[in-house]
C-alpha cells in the first residue's frame, strides 16, 4: 500500500490546489493529497501496533494508554482495503479502460500474494523454514480482494456499492448460524475454502505440506474494498460537496 502507488492517481486537476509552473505551462497534478495523508496516517497507526506486538505488550491493557493504542489501530485494515478500492476507481478513470484496470488489479494482487508468502513472512518471523507454516495476513487479504475486485468492476456502479454495503453490513449474520453451519462445512470437505473466505484459522496443505495460518479472511474485506471503489466517485465531486460527504460518511462509519 505504498503511497506512491499509481492507484492514488487523480483524474481531474480541479481537485488539487497546488501546481508547479514549467516553461509557462501548468502540468496536470497526479495526486490527491488528502488520500495520501489518510493512507500515511494509517501506516503510522499500523507501525504503533506492530511496536506493541514486538514489545510483548498484550492488547487491551492493563492501562488506558495500551487499550487505546490497540483500539485506534482498528482503523488500519479497513483503511488499507477501503483506500485500495478508491485508488482503483481513480486509476480506472484515468486510463479509461476497464480491461486494463482488471489486468492491473489481478497482477498487483498476485504480486501481493507472493510477497505475503515470502518476504513478509520472513520479515515477521525471521524464519526461512517454509516447510512447517505459512502466514496469510493483511497483505494476503488485500491481494485476493484486488483479484476479486477485477471481476466486480464490470458490474454497474450501483451494484458494486450495493454489494459492498451488503457484505459489510450483513456478514455477521452468519455468526448466528455457526453451530449449524460449521459441522456441515467440516463434513463436506470444503472447510478450507470457508476458512479462507470467512472463518480463518489453520489449514493443512496436504499430508506433508506446511500449515497455512489464515489471519485475515476475504469476507468482509472485499465488501470494504468495494465500498472504497464506490467512494472514488465522491472524490470527483466539487470541493465543497466532497468535504461535506466525507465528513458525513466518516462520522457515520466511526
Amino acid at each position: 500500500m505504498n503511497s506512491n502507488s499509481p492507484t492514488g492517481t487523480l483524474l481531474r486537476p480541479t481537485l488539487v490546489t497546488t501546481s508547479v509552473r514549467v516553461e509557462g505551462k501548468v502540468p496536470a497534478p497526479s495526486r490527491i493529497s488528502s488520500l495520501d495523508i489518510a493512507r500515511g496516517l494509517v501506516m503510522v497507526l499500523m507501525a504503533i501496533d506492530h511496536v506493541r506486538v514486538y514489545s510483548g505488550v498484550p492488547a487491551g491493557g492493563p492501562t488506558p494508554a495500551v487499550f487505546f493504542t490497540r483500539w485506534i489501530t482498528h482503523f488500519v485494515a479497513p483503511g488499507f482495503a477501503f483506500f485500495a478500492g478508491t485508488g482503483a476507481y481513480l486509476y480506472g478513470r484515468k486510463i479509461g479502460d476497464r480491461g486494463k484496470l482488471a489486468k492491473f488489479l489481478i497482477t498487483r494482487g498476485a504480486f501481493l500474494l507472493l510477497l505475503e508468502m515470502t518476504v513478509i513472512r520472513v520479515a515477521w518471523t525471521f524464519n526461512f523454514d517454509f516447510r512447517h507454516y505459512l502466514l496469510a495476513g493483511v497483505i494476503w487479504m488485500l491481494g485476493w480482494c484486488m483479484i476479486l475486485m477485477a471481476g466486480l468492476l464490470w458490474l454497474p456502479y450501483k451494484a458494486i456499492l450495493g454489494f459492498g454495503l451488503a457484505v459489510v453490513g450483513l456478514h455477521n449474520v452468519i455468526d448466528y448460524y455457526m453451530p449449524v453451519v460449521v459441522p456441515r462445512v467440516i463434513a463436506s470437505g470444503w472447510a478450507w475454502l470457508v476458512q479462507i473466505l470467512y472463518f480463518g484459522g489453520p489449514i493443512q496443505l496436504g499430508q506433508q505440506g506446511p500449515e497455512l495460518q489464515v489471519l485475515y479472511s476475504i469476507i468482509p474485506w472485499i465488501g470494504v474494498m468495494a465500498c472504497g471503489y464506490a467512494f472514488g466517485r465522491v472524490m470527483e465531486f466539487p470541493e465543497a460537496a466532497r468535504q461535506r460527504y466525507c465528513v458525513v460518511f466518516g462520522a457515520t462509519a466511526v
